[in-house]
């Protein structure tokens, strides 16, 4: 076996690429319930704003080792991939940091 392989047989890159994706959603969905719940017990606007801002740097991140792993063919300038549908929860970007 290759040096490269982990005993699946999967290439290292990939195999560290798909958890750098599993980590980075399941980041982004902790994010999502993490300012859910702030919401819910009064709203620290900053608090929740800090989650929302966590959850998007997540998403981003999950999007970039999609394209590194030929999953979405371009990759978007920010956020999720164009003609999807945003998730209950997700929130418009800051004014000023996205086009």
């Amino acid at each position: 076996m290759d040096a490269g392989e982990h005993t699946t047989g999967t290439r290292d890159e990939h195999y560290n690429l798909v958890s750098i994706l599993y980590h980075a959603l399941q980041a982004a969905d902790s994010c999502d319930r993490y300012a859910l719940d702030a919401e819910a017990s009064g709203g620290d606007e900053q608090l929740v704003g800090f989650y929302r801002e966590a959850q998007m740097v997540q998403m981003q991140v999950a999007e970039r080792a999609k394209v590194l792993l030929g999953i979405i063919e371009s990759p978007p300038e920010f956020g999720p991939p164009p003609g999807t549908e945003p998730r209950r929860g997700d929130v418009p970007p800051p004014p000023g940091e996205f086009p």
